[in-house]
């Protein structure tokens, strides 16, 4: 059974990153999942200590509700990560995530990491209101690559646009065909 990981960036309850991450959590009914919403934790920003490199194995000196997260997502198979856009970048709360992944870093390692799993597969999840969707494709999947370092070797970034209220992915043409080819790939 794989292990994958829904984290839902947004800040409002109901939002069109948490709808998406719920969506996909019920299709994936055939896999061990842990949703994590940022909105309901408390996460505290990355303050460069560098007091996780260098070590065996991903961890990082603050105690927040990211802790023990990172553990979780060194053993995951998957990740997917449903972060709205905001002035043309993934949210403040989505970056505060991404650099506490810091810790994922080694570059005393030939591979520059320090995961326990490598060949996970990771996604980023953006829906936008607004704004040039083939920049804002080419951006999640940049961003997407970024996961490297947590050991994904499969990475996609994904765009829903022109959504301007909470929910209102569900009345996007192709959500939920796009969830369905998500979840069965983050299955395979």
């Amino acid at each position: 059974m794989k292990k994958i990981i829904l984290v839902s960036a947004s800040p409002r309850k109901n939002g069109n990153s948490e709808v998406i991450v719920d969506t996909l959590a019920s299709k994936l009914s055939n896999a061990e999942i842990t949703v994590f919403k940022i909105r309901e934790k408390k996460i505290n920003p990355c303050i460069a200590c560098a007091a996780c490199q260098g070590k065996d194995s991903p961890k990082c000196v603050q105690k927040d509700d990211i802790s023990s997260l990172l553990s979780e997502m060194d053993t995951c198979d998957a990740i997917v990560l449903a972060a709205p856009i905001y002035f043309h970048q993934i949210n403040a709360q989505a970056k505060m995530l991404l650099d506490r992944l810091f810790c994922f870093r080694n570059i005393e390692n030939p591979s520059m990491s320090n995961t326990s799993k490598w060949g996970k597969k990771a996604v980023i999840v953006c829906p936008f209101w607004g704004g040039p969707e083939d920049v804002y494709k080419s951006y999640a999947e940049q961003t997407a690559k970024g996961f490297y370092f947590m050991g994904a070797k499969d990475t996609k970034g994904l765009v829903f646009g022109k959504l301007d209220e909470p929910g209102s992915i569900l009345n996007s043409l192709g959500f939920m065909e796009k969830a369905s080819d998500l979840a069965q790939w983050l299955t395979e």
